[in-house]
């Protein structure tokens, strides 16, 4: 069991460190059609290891959605450019390289109340799923 939490803790900090190596697409997503999810928020996640925070900020470029994610385990900024609107969910994808082993990864924030969210962190669609909540500060 602490090897496999080794391991999961391992591919969360490469999913976050390695990410802004593979960043290709661009975010489609109108700044107006998604105001509410601008700004700085605190994501709390549950993972088998325990509590997993990371920092999401949202903001506009040039019209359109960008973000980046910061964490305790990858305090350099991560740019997520391939970000897009699923109903009332904002999903922002990104993919990235570990070891010579791609993989994918999304954050799907979904409005629960004012500055708040339900957040689902999904590696390798569904293989490993963190999920928690957001607060926009």
């Amino acid at each position: 069991m602490r090897l496999q939490s080794r391991f999961v803790g391992a591919l969360v900090a490469a999913v976050v460190a390695f990410a802004p190596l593979t960043v290709r697409a661009q975010s489609s997503v109108a700044t107006a059609e998604a105001k509410d999810f601008v700004g700085t928020w605190t994501l709390a996640l549950e993972s088998p290891q325990g509590a997993f925070e990371q920092t999401l900020v949202v903001k506009d470029a040039s019209g359109k959605l960008a973000a980046e994610v910061t964490s305790q385990m990858q305090p350099g900024a991560v740019a997520i450019t391939d970000i897009a609107k699923a109903g009332a969910d904002l999903v922002l994808k990104f993919a990235g390289d570990f070891q010579g082993n791609a993989f994918e990864a999304a954050i799907t924030l979904t409005p629960d109340g004012a500055n708040k969210a339900k957040v689902q962190f999904d590696i390798m669609n569904g293989a490993f799923v963190m999920a928690g909540t957001g607060v926009k500060k």
